[in-house]
This record gives C-alpha cells, structure tokens and sequence, in this order.
C-alpha cells in the first residue's frame, strides 16, 4: 500500500511538471500571381501569290524572325504578340479583302502588302475598321494624301516616292554622271513615274530614255528593252533601273551581254543581294540603293538581322521589303509598350529603333527618311559590296566600268 501512495505522488509530480505547448496559428503566406502576357495579334500582308510572290517570301521570313526576336529581347514584356499572315496577292483588292479578314481576326495592327495600289486599298480598309495599318513597301504619295484628309490610322516605315527619287539623284551627283537613262516595269509604273519625277527636281543632267518592260504584252521585252539601252547609254552614264524583282536579272546580263555600259544603279530588292551578284558572271558596277546593309551597323538590331536571318533561312538577308516588314513589327512592339491604351499616340509622338535606324513619324505618318537617324544606303557591287552613301559608312568611292 504504502509503495503504490508513492507512485501515485511521483506520477502527480511529473504529470505537473509536464507544460502544455500552447497552439499557434500558421500565419498566411501572400502569394503574388505573376501577371500573364496580353496576348495581342498584328497581321502581316504578303503576296505568296501573284507576280511578286518572290518578295513575300522575304517579308514572311523577316516578319517571322521579328517575332522571334521580340521575345528573345523582352521587347514588350507585357504581351505575347502572334503574327497572323494573309496573301494580299497582286491587286488592291486581293490586298483589301485580305485586311478585312486579319482585321475580323482581331488583330491590333496591319503591316505590310507590296505595291502602291494595295497600300491605297488597305489604308481605306483601315479607316473602315478603325485598325492600325503600317505600310512596310509601298511609297506612293496618297498614302500622306489619306493621313491629310484625315484617315489617322495609317503610317508608312518604308520609303515615300520622293526620297527613292532623292537617294538615286545622289548617287547620279556623287558619281559625277554625264547623263542617265531610265528603265523601268510596267507594273510598278505609278511608283517608277513618281521617282523619276523626283530625280528631275534633284538634277539637271540629260535623260537619254525612259522606258517600261511589260513581258506580259511581249515574253521578249527584258531582253529587247536590255538590247535598246545598251545602245544609247555612254561611258560615264547611269542607268536607272526601276524594277525591283527577279526580270532584274535577266536584264543586267542582257544588257552587259550587248555591250551596255557606264553603272547600273538598281532600286534593290533581288539586285542587292550579295549572293544574287556573286552568281552574275558580269554583275561588276551594279549600284543599288538599300534601307540598310551588313556593312552598315545603324543599330544594336542590325547585325543580330543580318546574322539570324542568315543562321535560320540560310541564305543573305533581304534588305528592304524583307527587313521594313521586320521593322514595321518592331516598331508595333515598342509602341505597344510605350502607349498601351493609345496606339496610335505612341506612334505620333515616339520614337522606335529597328534594324534601320531610329524611326520617327512625321505629321503625315511618314517615317522621316533622310533625317540623321534614319538614312537610305547606297551600295556598289565590285565582286564585293562597297558602300558608297551616306559619308559615316561610306568604305569607297564610286567605281566605274
């Protein structure tokens, strides 16, 4: 009895001595949920079809390689921008009912679409759908025209007809041309027309022809315009050529074939590109104006163009229609992000970097080419590309044959 009192006083002891934990409540942890991308779709206008189905290829690759650098650069954080593509073929209004299209798709913005007609089409279907429309190739005055009359929702990165007329009459003043001769396409002769008429404010030097290729009418006009112009083109003339694409080509060979002398100045497009020269077995003294070239390092996105253009597509960049619409992207990128309630405001009132330069509308909407930021390039073909214009790229002087 007297053992089992004293366990029971030891237990009781322990049993007292033993504290209770007091419960605590878990305080809360605020989670923050990250803020998910707006995603956002611009279209992007090609023609895959139709005569000038060369360049939309171009276009389609720098328009895609856009896309990949804007988030490879963290250009826009705040959105996942998708690219929707539509073939603005040929005609206007191929072009327009293709806008119609990107548009009831919900894109924020267009750019893109090939000849002036087209740009024309699109910019009346912007002002119909209250969509942004950046024009990346076409260079007609009615574009400013629209902007002037009110459509606001129209802007043009590529050249307007005047300044393609400014850069070839520096290079006609710069190479000391005695005279100069004009061939231009059928086609593309609204656009030809409007930058002749600026070579003839810039200049007085004789023009010995102008003439206009149209193998639709005749499948031998290339070679029989080539074979005429060889014939009246001197020493120390210059031919303009006006056509951008691929009968470009067969032109050149043909015309130096025939004994055709003096340089060929090229609006550019298939005519400035290296790969398409080197291939050219008499190419020598063809110059060509472009928006920007490898050799001229305008910007940080510039080489990065060339370069990935070159490491994904394998083959040399294209260095206009192809890098504008690369630009036109950029350009709707960084307005994005600097005016996301008012897309238009920020494009009217900022300035945006791009593989050409820095970029900054005017009143009209049109980027101010031949501003210090934002200068064409002239280049020559020499076996290599020697850059000509403007003075802080240039690597040589004019060389003639």
């Amino acid at each position: 009895m007297k053992k089992v009192v004293v366990l029971l006083i030891v237990s009781l002891l322990i049993l007292g001595c033993v504290q209770q934990k007091p419960t605590t409540t878990p305080t809360p942890t605020s989670t923050v949920t990250p803020t998910q991308p707006k995603e956002t779709k611009i279209g992007v206008l090609i023609p895959k079809t139709g005569k000038f189905s060369n360049a939309g290829v171009y276009m389609e690759n720098a328009a895609k390689l856009a896309e990949k650098h804007i988030k490879e650069l963290d250009i826009a954080k705040d959105y996942s921008i998708k690219l929707v593509f539509a073939d603005c073929g040929d005609d206007p209004n191929t072009a327009k009912s293709a806008f119609l299209n990107l548009a009831n798709q919900g894109v924020v913005a267009v750019v893109g679409a090939y000849t002036s007609p087209q740009a024309v089409a699109c910019a009346d279907a912007a002002s119909q759908t209250k969509v942004v429309y950046i024009a990346s190739v076409a260079s007609t005055g009615q574009l400013e025209q629209k902007v002037k009359d009110g459509n606001k929702y129209v802007f043009r990165n590529a050249y307007n007809t005047t300044y393609w007329g400014v850069l070839a009459a520096k290079f006609l003043k710069i190479s000391n041309a005695e005279a100069y001769y004009f061939q231009g396409f059928s086609p593309l002769k609204t656009f030809n027309q409007g930058m002749l008429n600026a070579i003839k404010q810039q200049v007085n030097l004789t023009l010995k022809g102008e003439e206009y290729y149209n193998p639709k009418v005749n499948p031998k006009d290339v070679e029989d315009s080539a074979v005429k112009a060889a014939n009246v083109v001197g020493e120390k003339d210059v031919l303009i050529l006006g056509d951008p694409g691929s009968l470009s080509i067969k032109f050149l060979k043909v015309y130096r074939q025939n004994g055709g002398k003096g340089i060929v100045y090229s609006v550019g497009g298939t005519l400035a590109l290296p790969q398409v020269l080197a291939s050219i077995s008499d190419s020598n003294y063809t110059a060509f104006q472009a928006a920007v070239l490898k050799e001229t390092e305008k910007t940080e996105y510039t080489s990065k163009y060339f370069n990935d253009y070159k490491a994904l597509y394998g083959e040399e960049a294209n260095n206009y229609a192809g890098v504008l619409t690369y630009d036109a992207i950029l350009i709707l990128a960084q307005a994005l992000e600097k005016g996301d309630t008012d897309l238009i405001k920020a494009l009217e009132e900022s300035e945006f970097t791009g593989a050409c330069g820095i970029y900054k509308f005017n009143e009209l909407h049109q980027a101010e080419w031949g501003s210090e930021k934002l200068k064409g390039i002239i280049g020559e073909w020499v076996g290599k590309v020697e850059v000509i214009y403007p003075p802080e790229f240039k690597t040589s002087d004019v060389a003639w044959k």
